[in-house]
């Protein structure tokens, strides 16, 4: 959601919409474990995704604990 707002200069107020966004497209894309889709599962046939297209988000990454210094550079990636 922070990423969607930061990368397309979104005010703050538009927060919901981002969740919504990215959860509609989650439920679009292939489980790891199932290997179907969760839209897949409720309905019983696979979903439509011809009307996705590809865009870019800043992203900023999440280091582990054990390698986490309080000094130093924060990784900064583009999520696509």
């Amino acid at each position: 959601m922070n990423a969607m707002l930061i990368s397309y200069c979104l005010p703050d107020n538009m927060w919901g919409e981002a969740i919504r966004s990215a959860c509609h497209v989650l439920n679009k894309m292939p489980h790891q474990k199932l290997d179907k889709a969760p839209y897949e599962l409720w309905k019983g046939h696979a979903p439509n995704l011809k009307y996705l297209k590809v865009c870019d988000y800043l992203a900023k990454v999440r280091i582990p604990d054990g390698q986490r210094t309080k000094i130093g550079p924060k990784i900064i990636c583009l999520f696509i």
